[in-house]
């Protein structure tokens, strides 16, 4: 009997000390994982910009921080060139395998991109792949301009898709996301946009989680790292310009219920990807609780009213933050708004400018010029005659500074500045694009 209650008590301090083992792993499987948290946010919180957790079906949000503060989208901007395309396909206005010419407007724009020469076409269906697994920043302007018929057309549908969904703090500029002072988002508008793309065109779902597209004999990875290292992540779009840092709209389903992680300025690839991670892991682990606070509730800050942050200093080191115009690039006629002592306060300026109702409204480009003699000016140009002497009159109205520039002030400024080496073009979804792609494509 001795050694009957002998062998019982040895079981049952056994058994306390497997439970406690395994208590103790537990608990150190809960401390890896907080050790884990810490270290992604103490990489990313310095330079991190706004983020959002919601679900798409039901527009609730999970989670949010500065939803409503202003962003420059970077290759986001992708997103709204998608859907005003899906619109089209519906309507019957586009097919998925009619061919669309490359022009040389589109083939021309910087990396990343697929490098189909001028003149040749794609088919619809491989233009989504292009644009929307490997981002293509020429491919977005070849399906900007097949679907509006025109480079400005098109934008103006984007613009007039946005306010239509009650993106109250969304303007485009341009249908791939190089940077412009005028292309500007929210946390909260980018939910808004996941949110109908997923619900009205489901059955277009697949372009956002195919994990390749194959050119030629080339298959270009998916650029949303997240699709291979999370297993319940597919979709949605990368973003990247240094003025943005690294954006990232992914979403992940579990036990069929999807949520969707928008993040914004990330120093890296990496960090907008563990970072989104984080966030959608932490939303499949919540309860559903209370009434949650939707979408459409969040406040966006007044279109015009903040400037976004500009990330270059932080995930742009060796590029200037501010890139100055050569005097041999304008042309046509513009507006001058000024000069000032320093490129940033210029800089800073020409943001805010053209972030006021005249200045979105401004066709054209704009940049800062060091003048010859001193300073730095701020110049707006490829504007028509009319246009540019309205805007200066509507800018004079409200006490700023302006002066119509004509072609020759621009050839006379030329004139004064010997020609500059050409700058190293800027990829829209990554910082090392090294060499370009050539396809030859009927």
């Amino acid at each position: 009997m001795a050694s009957r209650r002998t062998s019982a008590a040895s079981r049952v301090l056994m058994t306390g000390s497997l439970l406690k083992d395994a208590h103790l792993l537990v608990l150190i499987r809960k401390l890896t994982f907080f050790l884990a948290v810490f270290l992604v946010l103490a990489d990313t919180a310095k330079a991190a910009g706004p983020s959002l957790l919601f679900d798409p079906a039901t527009g609730d949000v999970l989670s949010h921080d500065r939803a409503g503060e202003p962003w420059y989208p970077a290759s986001i901007t992708k997103l709204m060139t998608s859907y005003i395309v899906f619109q089209r396909l519906r309507l019957g206005l586009m097919h998925l395998d009619q061919r669309i010419p490359v022009s040389t407007t589109a083939n021309a724009q910087p990396a990343s991109k697929i490098g189909v020469p001028v003149g040749k076409t794609v088919p619809v269906d491989f233009a989504l792949q292009a644009l929307l697994v490997y981002s293509a920043n020429d491919i977005a302007y070849v399906l900007a301009e097949a679907a509006g018929g025109s480079l400005q057309n098109f934008v103006a549908t984007m613009n007039d898709a946005a306010k239509r969904l009650g993106m109250t703090a969304t303007h485009y500029a341009n249908p791939n996301g190089l940077f412009d002072a005028r292309q500007i988002t929210t946390a909260r508008d980018t939910a808004i946009l996941a949110a109908a793309i997923l619900t009205e065109f489901p059955e277009y779902a697949h372009y956002f989680r195919q994990p390749s597209v194959k050119v030629g004999k080339r298959k270009l990875a998916n650029r949303n790292s997240l699709i291979r290292s999370m297993t319940e992540a597919d979709g949605m779009k990368t973003g990247f310009v240094c003025n943005s840092g690294f954006n990232l709209v992914a979403s992940a389903t579990r036990e069929g219920r999807k949520l969707v992680a928008i993040v914004f300025g990330a120093r890296s690839g990496k960090a907008r990807a563990d970072l989104a991670e984080l966030l959608l892991v932490d939303g499949f682990a919540r309860a559903r609780q209370g009434t949650p606070t939707k979408i459409s509730q969040l406040e966006n800050r007044t279109l015009g009213a903040l400037l976004p942050t500009d990330m270059t200093a932080s995930v742009c080191k060796k590029k200037p933050v501010v890139t100055l115009v050569s005097p041999h690039d304008p042309r046509g006629w513009g507006i001058s708004l000024g000069s000032y002592e320093t490129a940033q306060q210029a800089d800073t300026s020409l943001r805010g400018r053209l972030l006021s109702p005249i200045g979105l409204s401004l066709s054209g480009s704009g940049g800062i010029m060091k003048l010859p003699g001193g300073g730095f000016g701020v110049v707006v140009w490829n504007i028509d005659r009319n246009r540019s002497l309205s805007a200066c009159a509507e800018f004079r109205s409200e006490g700023v500074y302006c002066n119509v520039m004509m072609p020759e002030s621009f050839a006379a400024l030329a004139a004064l500045t010997p020609k500059p080496e050409k700058p190293r073009a800027q990829g829209s979804d990554t910082s090392r694009i090294k060499t370009k792609m050539r396809v030859k494509r009927k």
